[in-house]
């Protein structure tokens, strides 16, 4: 049955066809638009048949905490206008190897119900859920429009999967893969993405082991002035300094290793504007960290570890007059040593 039709058999039956609605559906789904909470919107949807339908029609995001509580052919009856889905699979204890390998959470059976009801999904989040190559390239050919796909302790794919999504999405403004188990192949996936590919915001590959093209990279970067976000390889920093020099609008900085004072004046160039810098993995002495920050007045959120020591959070205390997150991680967490 056409949407349309089928959404006005929803509202006329929800309402006694000699009474007024008290708001036109136009109305009510605008003031819905604006309840973010998936929680205060399942609250709405429960106060009347109205809002019930109201609030089905105008949902445009979902969160499923559990791939086994609803099925996908019930998700797109009761949404049928949704954009992005955010999906968990497997429990929290899969990641120490607790739970058996065929244990499921397959996004495939989801993607193709998606591709006949949602042709318009812009977004998929995925966290402990199996994933395959295939699934990346279905993703990849079956959603034109398609722009996020954030990976999380996924498994069952490679950077085969990557190349897919570079070479097909051409609207992806987000590619965030984090602790997946991935078949690492080379970081020749990188150059998939055409030459007049520039709506990335958000790129993070930090946890994949291979190193890319660094000329790949250059371009993409230099192509994609909205691009806010950039987690990369441990072995990348040393040749960023020309592609940094050009691109100032990052807001958070993440992925360093070894970063040493011969280092550090490569990224002043982007320190400006930066909110989020993660150096939880750079072993920096306290006067390597406060010549970094002395160019980064805008930072909101900081992570170091200890061998910063009281000099460097001194540091931060008189160059970040932001701040509103510190997390201080210890260099060597297994440290029996007394004190």
């Amino acid at each position: 049955m056409d949407p349309v039709r089928k959404r006005g058999k929803d509202l006329s039956n929800s309402v006694d066809s000699t009474q007024p609605a008290p708001f036109p559906d136009e109305v009510l789904e605008r003031v819905f638009s604006v309840v973010k909470s998936h929680k205060d919107r399942s609250s709405v949807s429960l106060v009347c048949k109205v809002w019930y339908n109201a609030e089905r029609w105008s949902r445009r995001k979902v969160f499923i905490g559990n791939c086994y509580s609803v099925s996908p052919e019930i998700l797109v009856r009761r949404f049928p206008n949704i954009r992005s889905v955010t999906l968990k699979g497997k429990p929290r204890f899969s990641d120490f190897n607790l739970v058996p390998h065929d244990w499921g959470a397959d996004i495939h059976s989801w993607l193709i119900v998606f591709a006949e009801f949602y042709p318009f999904l812009e977004e998929l989040r995925l966290k402990r859920m199996v994933v395959s190559d295939e699934s990346l390239e279905f993703l990849a050919k079956s959603f034109s429009g398609f722009k996020a796909l954030s990976l999380l302790s996924c498994d069952g794919f490679s950077t085969d999967g990557l190349k897919a999504i570079a070479t097909h999405c051409k609207n992806l403004t987000e590619l965030d893969i984090q602790e997946n188990g991935i078949d690492d192949f080379g970081g020749g996936w990188l150059s998939c993405f055409p030459e007049t590919f520039a709506s990335l915001e958000v790129l993070n590959f930090a946890s994949l082991n291979s190193d890319v093209s660094f000329d790949a990279l250059e371009r993409l970067v230099d192509r994609c002035k909205a691009l806010r976000v950039l987690k990369l390889v441990p072995r990348q920093f040393a040749e960023l300094e020309t592609a940094f020099s050009r691109f100032k609008n990052l807001h958070t900085l993440s992925g360093l290793w070894e970063v040493s004072a011969v280092y550090l004046p490569v990224l002043y160039p982007v320190c400006a504007n930066l909110t989020y810098l993660n150096l939880s993995y750079a072993t920096l002495q306290s006067d390597e960290l406060a010549k970094l920050l002395s160019n980064c007045s805008n930072l909101r959120r900081l992570w170091v570890l200890d061998t910063v020591e009281d000099k460097g959070l001194e540091a931060v205390g008189s160059s970040c007059p932001l701040l509103e997150e510190l997390r201080v991680f210890p260099a060597d967490p297994f440290d029996q040593a007394d004190d």
